[in-house]
Order: structure tokens, then C-alpha cells, then sequence
């Protein structure tokens, strides 16, 4: 419930723009859209990518910053 709003404005700007396809599930539109993110999240800005695009990084950094439990990397468990 908590990515509800991140999810719907990632939806509406893949489907504005047909992305991937211009008929397709909604999960297909949310990993495309998390996919052309992924790139510009290891750098610190988005380069080349529209307003439309960079405002939805921006929306998933800030997600990202107000749930940093989510954003943490865990350690791998040692093994016996």
C-alpha cells in the first residue's frame, strides 16, 4: 500500500508513452519503468531522460529516503 502512489504515477507515465507495449499488464508497465530507473539511480542525476521520467526518480529516491529499511543492503549470512 505504501508504493500505491509511486506505482500509479509509474503506470499512468508508461502508458502515456506505451511502454513496453502499448497494450500489456500493469506489472509489465511497473518493471519497465523500474528498469529504465535502475540505471540513473547508480548516478546522480538522470541523464537524458524526460521531466516526466526524472520526476518519477525523483518520487522512487524520495520513497527510497523515507524507507530505508527497504533501501538497506543485507549482509550475506555466513555460511556453516
Amino acid at each position: 500500500m505504501e508504493l500505491a502512489d509511486l506505482y500509479d504515477a509509474m503506470a499512468r507515465w508508461a502508458r502515456r508513452h506505451a511502454v513496453p507495449a502499448p497494450v500489456c499488464e500493469f506489472s509489465s508497465r511497473i518493471r519497465h519503468v523500474l528498469a529504465l530507473l535502475a540505471s540513473s539511480l547508480t548516478t546522480e542525476r538522470a541523464d537524458g531522460a524526460e521531466a516526466g521520467l526524472a520526476r518519477l526518480r525523483t518520487l522512487l529516491i524520495q520513497w527510497l529516503a523515507d524507507n530505508p529499511q527497504v533501501a538497506r543492503v543485507s549482509e550475506p549470512e555466513p555460511v556453516a
